[in-house]
């Protein structure tokens, strides 16, 4: 084969993906560098999957604009070191493509080049003996045999040769891998990936001995990180370019790594406090997405929860409790105009607030998860723990209960057994505060099926109660018609708004915004039982002033409180009520004796 089209560079692409996905919980048992977290297999899937769903659909005639597609979802989907890894890798090969209808050996061979020249320049402290060895050395090899006239298929044979060759020096390298007798974990990812798609380009199966079976074993000694936090943000800068982010970045941690360029960047770090690099990172453009993840394994101890929590991105908690709890996050899917975005993964709620205020043809709608996303997010909880128990928004506003039912019954029969499926029929913080009472009910010894049970019996006890700025929003998706929102404007009234038996419902109205929040906190306090007490949950768009002026009526009111916690509204929240919106719900404790 002298030169790949569009078409057959999908086929190797999908073929190197699923040879990738395979092995994930190989790739998850030798991790032990830049730390032992056990997860380059679920990141570099979790990096990948997004484009592989979608490559099938790709119609792209072009390998240099099907290539960019790609790069740019990978951009976004990237995860953890070795996923941000890839993913430049890749953006950076993408863009030495462009111009190329279809590719020969040395245009491939060019891009792989100049993707491994700009890897190395977007870590802050490259260090050999990792993913990165295994790209330069795959790439040199790559150039030598494009440069001697070779065809496709022999530089593939001869390319995964030499890159396993050098996957094997890994493991003494570093002294983390040789301490733990590993090789490294990225570098069996992309080894991995190149020979899927060395069997594409082959057309065959591939032949000879299983790499898995030489490198997969239990590491003998691990290192635990320093650090608290793996950290993540897709960020939109305001002109700054990569170097002015390592440097303003360096002084928060280590294993810093930025991919992508002056658009679009994707910044990971290893810190003690991503809450401080966050701000320090918001005055210098806007925040797409994060994502926050401890770095540290809970010791074991007798209160220890032995099951697996997932909720879908409409369920909101504190991000700490998020992150204590490893609580695994299945994303609804965004419609902006007509765009799809994933919830909290390929936009930020903060970035869609933002877009909802400033885009006035900006119309919003959401949709449910795919089955397969459930489908994909069980499986991976099952590979650790014995258990699942999901949390899904109300089942009488959206479809995601029903896709994570029909996820469950694709299972096999006994891991079907396993997943214990809870429909809230709440959203937002109303859902939250029910998930936390679960972790509260499984710290204290609870089984499954007891939280369950127990959850499912006070899920009608919350109560809410949500202001709504402007019914303009509502409007522009098609949920209530025109007149509906010239009339709130005229009259200077805003609607107020509760969740009861899993339905939104109007609950009266405000004339005029003054004094706001202290209305809301008074109407809210009288469908409260004050002889008892209550943990709350605070909801907002983009006000946070509100939440504080909320939380300070609260606290001057006579309400009991065991536990408050603010957050922004979940995206399917805003998506009907607009910025603006804020909302209150409460979740009484447990009467003595119950």
């Amino acid at each position: 084969m002298k030169e790949i089209d569009a078409e057959k560079f999908k086929q190797i692409f999908k073929r190197g993906m699923e040879h990738l996905f395979e092995e994930r919980e190989v790739l998850n048992r030798i991790n032990v560098f830049p730390v032992a977290d056990g997860d380059t297999g679920d990141n570099l899937v979790n990096t990948l999957k997004p484009v592989y769903n979608q490559l099938d659909a790709l119609d792209e005639p072009r390998v240099d604009n099907l290539t960019a597609r790609l790069a740019a979802e990978m951009l976004m989907s990237a995860k953890g070191n070795s996923g941000v890894i890839f993913a430049q890798f890749f953006f950076s090969f993408a863009k030495a493509l462009k111009g190329k209808a279809v590719i020969g050996p040395a245009d491939f061979s060019l891009a792989m080049e100049k993707a491994v020249q700009e890897t190395y320049e977007s870590i802050a402290i490259p260090q050999e003996g990792t993913i990165l060895t295994v790209l330069r050395h795959g790439a040199e090899e790559f150039k030598r045999l494009a440069m001697s006239g070779e065809k496709y298929q022999v530089i593939f044979e001869k390319v995964i040769m030499a890159c396993r060759e050098i996957l094997e020096k890994t493991r003494h390298m570093l002294p983390q891998l040789k301490k733990a007798k590993v090789v490294d974990a990225g570098g069996l990812g992309f080894y991995l990936f190149f020979k899927g798609m060395g069997a594409a380009m082959d057309e065959k199966n591939e032949e000879g001995d299983d790499p898995v079976a030489v490198f997969n074993r239990v590491p003998e000694a691990i290192d635990e990180s320093r650090l608290a936090y793996c950290a993540e943000w897709v960020f939109r800068p305001n002109g700054q370019d990569k170097d002015f982010f390592k440097v303003l970045m360096d002084a928060h941690g280590d294993s810093l790594l930025i991919a992508g360029d002056d658009q679009m960047l994707h910044l990971h770090i290893h810190t003690d406090d991503p809450e401080k690099v966050e701000k320090e990172l918001a005055g210098y453009g806007k925040i797409i997405s994060r994502k926050v993840d401890s770095l540290h394994k809970t010791e074991k101890s007798g209160s220890e929860i032995a099951l697996a929590l997932i909720m879908d991105s409409a369920v909101d908690i504190p991000t700490q409790t998020e992150t204590a709890n490893d609580i695994a996050t299945v994303p609804l899917q965004i419609l902006l105009n007509d765009r799809f975005f994933r919830d909290k993964v390929d936009i930020g709620k903060d970035e869609l607030y933002r877009r909802m205020r400033l885009e006035k043809d900006l119309v919003v709608k959401t949709s449910q998860p795919a089955p397969a996303d459930f489908k994909a997010a069980y499986e991976a909880a099952l590979t650790r723990h014995g258990q699942v128990l999901l949390f899904n928004l109300s089942s009488r506003l959206s479809g995601s209960h029903q896709s994570a039912l029909a996820a469950r019954r694709l299972l096999n029969a006994a891991d079907e057994a396993k997943v214990r499926i809870i429909d809230t029929l709440n959203v937002s913080a109303g859902s939250g505060l029910l998930l936390c009472r679960a972790l509260q009910l499984l710290h204290g010894g609870r089984s499954l099926e007891e939280t369950a049970t127990e959850i499912e019996a006070v899920r009608g006890d919350v109560v809410s109660l949500g202001y709504i700025e402007s019914l303009e929003y509502a409007v522009r998706g098609g949920r209530l018609p025109p007149i509906a929102g010239s009339l709130t404007r005229l009259l200077g009234i805003q609607p107020l708004v509760a969740f009861e038996n899993g339905l939104l419902v109007k609950k009266g109205m405000l004339f005029g915004a003054v004094n706001k929040e202290k209305k809301v906190v008074r109407r809210f306090l009288k469908k409260l039982d004050l002889a008892r007490s209550y943990a709350v949950g605070i909801v907002y768009t983009d006000n946070p002033q509100s939440a504080v002026l909320l939380e300070d009526e609260l606290a001057k009111s006579p309400l009991k409180l065991s536990a408050v916690y603010r957050v922004v509204g979940a995206a399917v929240l805003g998506a009907h009520a607009g910025p603006g919106t804020f909302c209150l719900f409460a979740l009484p404790e447990a009467q003595s004796g119950n």
